[in-house]
């Protein structure tokens, strides 16, 4: 009998595959385009690849943040088909959506309920300050405490301290997007376009998305994030001979295969990770951005 169960929603974009041999719970976050409301997580990369597709061909959509009566019924819902224990629910960043906030109002009305019945199981909604693949990171690290059967109250401990050096940077290259996006002025995208400007993304230690610098090329912009790892990289695994290190895509591009053979040349044994950004934050960050994610120095808290 485990003493949480583990849940988050599809923002952490791992593949409904994985959900279920590692017994995670989520909820689908949705999307809108041309005015209707899709809900998808994809399994294969080719439904990624779609979804880029789509948007380099023009699609624009949007996102939409979880109501408090969908998350509380989503809550129930869990708590009657399991017989017993916690719910850890890691939730989209509250940096980057009212998501978090709502969820968290749907646990405190249910734990009033479980209160008020004396039933002695609790929902907690930690702050994850990310999004994408850094939210299923903490995911698995749930799911690997869970495993070693810690209580509620250690991985709770396990994963503030798990996400407080945790490290996300994006090269991005769609500086239009960035601009439909209203992160730049039109001027800015039309001159660094043609500069081949590769504005660097962090993810802070607030869960927002900043732009933290900006350099001409791809080559430059790997070498600026290199850099970064070098700094801010674990003092005790200073070569990541021991660590992870993901490197996520938006869509297939060149920047993405680069990325990765220089972080092999770098640090020959580290083990790299590829995953696949999905279509709520691919909405906002668009084509051709490549994400890197590693566990280090405390994150920073860049706006």
């Amino acid at each position: 009998m485990s003493n949480f169960i583990v849940s988050t929603d599809s923002c952490a974009d791992m593949t409904p595959s994985w959900y279920k041999k590692n017994d995670v719970q989520y909820i689908v976050m949705k999307r809108v385009l041309g005015g209707k409301e899709i809900s998808e997580v994809f399994e294969k990369d080719s439904e990624f690849d779609t979804f880029y597709e789509g948007i380099k061909r023009g699609d624009l959509p949007t996102t939409t943040q979880l109501n408090p009566f969908e998350v509380k019924t989503y809550f129930e819902d869990i708590l009657k088909s399991t017989p017993s224990g916690d719910i850890i629910h890691i939730a989209l960043s509250s940096g980057l959506s009212a998501t978090h906030q709502n969820t968290v109002s749907a646990a405190s009305e249910v734990n009033k309920e479980l209160e008020k019945n004396k039933i002695n199981r609790r929902i907690y909604v930690p702050e994850s300050f990310s999004a994408t693949l850094a939210q299923g990171q903490i995911i698995e690290e749930l799911v690997r405490l869970r495993e070693q059967g810690v209580t509620t109250k250690e991985a709770l401990a396990k994963t503030e301290k798990f996400l407080a050096h945790q490290h996300g940077w994006v090269i991005m290259t769609d500086l239009f997007h960035l601009k439909r996006g209203g992160r730049i002025s039109p001027a800015k995208a039309a001159i660094g376009s043609i500069l081949n400007i590769r504005p660097i993304i962090h993810l802070s230690a607030k869960g927002k998305l900043a732009i933290e610098n900006k350099e001409r090329g791809n080559k430059k912009a790997i070498k600026y994030v290199l850099s970064r790892m070098e700094k801010y990289g674990e003092k005790a695994d200073a070569n990541f001979a021991k660590s992870t290190v993901w490197v996520v895509r938006t869509s297939k591009s060149d920047l993405f295969e680069e990325v990765i053979a220089s972080i092999r040349a770098a640090y020959p044994d580290v083990h790299i990770r590829t995953a696949i950004v999905g279509p709520v934050i691919g909405t906002h960050l668009g084509c051709g951005g490549v994400a890197i994610l590693w566990q280090g120095a405390p994150r920073l808290d860049i706006e």
